[in-house]
Formats: C-alpha cells, sequence, structure tokens
C-alpha cells in the first residue's frame, strides 16, 4: 500500500500545481482508503490491482482536462496564432513548389508549429527582452539545422544524420536546467560545441564527399556556432538581470 501510495503522489504531478497544492492532500488520503479497504476485502494485491485499473486512467484524464483548461486567455490565443501563421507559412510551397508530397507539408507543419509553439510556451511569460531574445535565436538556429539538414544537408553524406544530436542536446540541457538563464546559457554552450565536434568528427573521418570541401563544411558549421553562442551570451546577460517569471516548469 505504501508503493502504490507513492506511485500515486508521483501521479499528482500530471495534475497543475494550484489545483494539486489545495487538493492533493485529500486526494492521496481518499485513495489511501481505497487502498486500505481492497487489501482488507480481497485479503491480496488483486483488489489493489483493480482498483489501479479503475483510478489510472481516471487520473490521467482528468489531469489532461484541467490542464487543457489552462490554454484559455492570452495563452490559447497563442496557439491559435502559431497555428494559423503555420497554415498562412505553408501556403507558399503550395502555390510555388509543386514537387511538395504530403510528407513534406506534414515535417514542414510540424517543424514550424513546433517551433513557433515552444517559443511561446518557454518565453510569453518572460519579463527579460534579453531571455526572449536567447530563445528566438536558438529556435531559429535549431529550425535552421534541421531544415537545412532534411533539404540539402551540411556535408551531404551520412554526418548530417549526427547533426539531429545538437537540438537533443539543447533539449535535454533546458530540462536540466528548468529553463532558467544561466543554466540555458550552458545548454547553448553545449550545442555550439556538440555543433563543432560533429563537423570535425565527419572531417577527420573522411565521411564528406570530395566536392564538398572543408572550408564549406566549416563555414556552415560555423555559422550554426554562432547563433548557439549568441543566444548563450544573451541568456548570460539575462541571468544578469531579473529572472523571467515563469521561465522554470509549472510542476
Amino acid at each position: 500500500m505504501a508503493t502504490s501510495e507513492r506511485a500515486y503522489r508521483s501521479l499528482l504531478r500530471a495534475y497543475p500545481r494550484g489545483l494539486r497544492d489545495e487538493y492533493g492532500g485529500e486526494m492521496v488520503r481518499c485513495f489511501r482508503d481505497l487502498c486500505r479497504e481492497e487489501l482488507e476485502d480481497d485479503g491480496g494485491g488483486l483488489g489493489l490491482a483493480a482498483l489501479w485499473a479503475r483510478t489510472l486512467p481516471e487520473l490521467l484524464y482528468t489531469a489532461l482536462k484541467e490542464r487543457s483548461t489552462m490554454l484559455t486567455g492570452n495563452a490559447y490565443r497563442s496557439v491559435v496564432a502559431v497555428a494559423l501563421a503555420t497554415a498562412f507559412v505553408l501556403l507558399i510551397p503550395l502555390l510555388t513548389a509543386p514537387a511538395w508530397n504530403l510528407a513534406d507539408f506534414v515535417f514542414a507543419g510540424a517543424l514550424i508549429f513546433g517551433t513557433g509553439l515552444t517559443y511561446v510556451l518557454v518565453a510569453r511569460k518572460a519579463g527579460n527582452i534579453a531571455y526572449r531574445a536567447a530563445v528566438g535565436v536558438a529556435l531559429a538556429a535549431a529550425f535552421l539545422l534541421v531544415w537545412v539538414n532534411a533539404a540539402v544537408g551540411i556535408t551531404d553524406s551520412d554526418a548530417d544524420l549526427m547533426f539531429l544530436w545538437v537540438p537533443a542536446v539543447g533539449i535535454i540541457g533546458a530540462i536540466i536546467a528548468r529553463f532558467q538563464p544561466r543554466g540555458m546559457a550552458r545548454a547553448m554552450f553545449a550545442m555550439a560545441l556538440a555543433q563543432a565536434l560533429v563537423a570535425v568528427i565527419a572531417l577527420i573521418a573522411g565521411i564528406v564527399p570530395a566536392y564538398n570541401s572543408a572550408f564549406e563544411v566549416l563555414g556552415i558549421t560555423g555559422f550554426y556556432v554562432a547563433l548557439f553562442v549568441g543566444s548563450a551570451l544573451l541568456f548570460r546577460h539575462a541571468a544578469r538581470g531579473r529572472t523571467p517569471a515563469g521561465a522554470g516548469p509549472e510542476g
């Protein structure tokens, strides 16, 4: 029963923080009583398993419902604005690039919408202009990196797949940093280092085709490195000022 209670407490983090703070204790006590009743009636773990089978879907459904109600007002309008902007951008290739297929539009739409929505969710509550600019530069660099890799590639070889680890480094670093500016600066420096290392490894290993000169690869790589370093410096500048409200996760 103690293990079930700990697991239930962890799952309550799916609810918004305000609701969890107000009703979390009562919900845990109610769940504890239900566990005790199931164990006393069943005399074993079957009743507890049945309780989890009923509780888990309901908990996840209500948590998602409560989270969805938070997307109101300015947040909801921002999401709609990002969706409309994505649709507008996709009109350009729809009218000018007949060679695009459905997969191309799905990939482009997901990339554009995901980048825009990430900016809205991360930067919309930030009162620090430097923080917003840093987020914008980082997302623009990651967007261009993924887009160019998918379209033409940087090295025009299998090494291009390794560049996809660069955004992954940023995502992991941002989560570890809890989106606070000092930690985000370190994450951006790590992305710049990862970008440079992939290019150097590809050149040393001879993966780059002969018709792609080292100067071209290093030049393109330097462009992305400069963007990530610029973002890191902006985050560092933001850290000297007021920490942006709501930059961390809501819980």
